[in-house]
């Protein structure tokens, strides 16, 4: 496996065949194919290899089956336990799928001057769309992840480009600032 990453936790059993409720890190994740290798542990390094049998999302959670476990105790060994699973992998069968991996680290530059705002620190996957925390100059600036405001990403390159909104940059704040109001 090349560049694992958490995908998910393993909750309780679901019925007594071996599945699971499976709480799912990303929201994109539409498909994990039978025969795919994931790994379940407290992280990468102390893991146990898997494979799907089979994987059925419902909303924001996932009901998953995996080949080697077929009863509930099986599961209840693996309960609360990281799913971790091949980058590219999951990327093959989940176009929309982008890891905070590849979006953390990202310079975010203001195309109309192109002047770099700051950097992305961290994901927020909110009901309406996800927020990218980006650390600027001036404080923590919550970016919307809308077409009105992302221009253009080129993640290979750790660049996002984007379109300041009115009223865009008034939402940035110091963590732990106090109003003296």
């Amino acid at each position: 496996m090349g560049n694992l990453v958490l995908i998910g936790v393993v909750g309780n059993y679901y019925g007594w065949k071996g599945e699971f409720n499976f709480i799912l890190e990303y929201r994109k994740i539409e498909a994990l194919p039978y025969g795919m290798k994931v790994k379940i542990g407290y992280s990468p390094n102390f893991s146990e290899e898997y494979t799907i049998e089979h994987f059925q999302k419902k909303n924001n959670r996932a009901v998953a089956k995996l080949v080697e476990i077929n009863d509930k105790e099986g599961i209840e060994k693996l309960r609360n336990q990281g799913v971790f699973a091949d980058e590219e992998e999951i990327q093959k069968h989940n176009s929309k799928f982008i890891s905070s991996n590849t979006i953390v680290g990202c310079k975010v530059i203001d195309i109309a001057n192109g002047n770099v705002l700051g950097e992305i620190v961290e994901i927020w996957e909110l009901p309406a769309n996800d927020v990218w925390l980006v650390v600027t100059d001036f404080g923590e600036l919550p970016l919307p992840v809308i077409e009105d405001v992302i221009v253009e990403t080129d993640f290979a390159n750790k660049l996002v480009k984007i379109n300041v909104i009115d009223g865009l940059l008034d939402l940035t704040h110091n963590r732990g600032a106090v109003d003296e109001d």
